[in-house]
């Protein structure tokens, strides 16, 4: 139940008094929150937004089953880069693509390396196998993980894994915290 207002004439003067001295704000492009749920806004940044990526006119070298991955971008020192080779850093957060089909491994490659840097993770830990052993052909997700992660700005070094952490079949990858990451159109 509502109570209503009711205003003398003297209240309605003195208020348009004071009006009549007042000027309208200028108008401005007001930019109005998203109303998302959490969830839709988390598919994690809309699957990291193809948006977010480097273009590469370069393609990774197709690599085989055995073969080691490395990527270095130049902002990252010697120093940084060895490390993350001999796997010094804290026990890093682990993303396991095995038995995913390629578009969804790249999915939660993108997704994954999102919300690691959203929460300030500087390195982390993906296992993409070495390919089928029976399969002549190239591993399919160890060269798309390889591709992809050459692509995203977040990425700033990687490399095959030591063995007990995957060896071939598995890359560390550095990520860039540091950067404040914006919301794109």
């Amino acid at each position: 139940m509502t109570k209503k207002i009711i205003l003398s004439d003297e209240d309605k003067r003195l208020f348009a008094e004071a009006m009549a001295i007042s000027k309208p704000l200028a108008k401005k492009k007001r930019i109005e929150e998203s109303k998302k749920s959490e969830d839709s806004q988390n598919l994690a940044y809309r699957r990291y937004q193809a948006s977010r990526t480097t273009p590469n006119t370069d393609t990774a070298p197709m690599a085989n089953a055995d073969s080691a991955l490395l990527f270095c971008r130049a902002t990252v020192s010697d120093k940084k880069m060895q490390q993350l080779q001999q796997g010094i850093f804290p026990k890093p957060l682990v993303l396991d693509l095995h038995g995913l089909t390629e578009s969804k491994a790249l999915a939660s490659l993108n997704d994954f390396i999102y919300q690691a840097q959203k929460r300030k993770i500087s390195v982390v830990l993906i296992i993409h196998g070495k390919g089928s052993r029976n399969s002549p052909n190239a591993p399919i997700l160890k060269n798309a993980v390889n591709e992809q992660l050459r692509r995203l700005d977040a990425v700033l070094a990687f490399c095959s894994a030591r063995s007990e952490d995957g060896g071939n079949g598995a890359v560390y990858v550095m990520l860039n915290t540091n950067k404040e990451d914006k919301v794109l159109p």
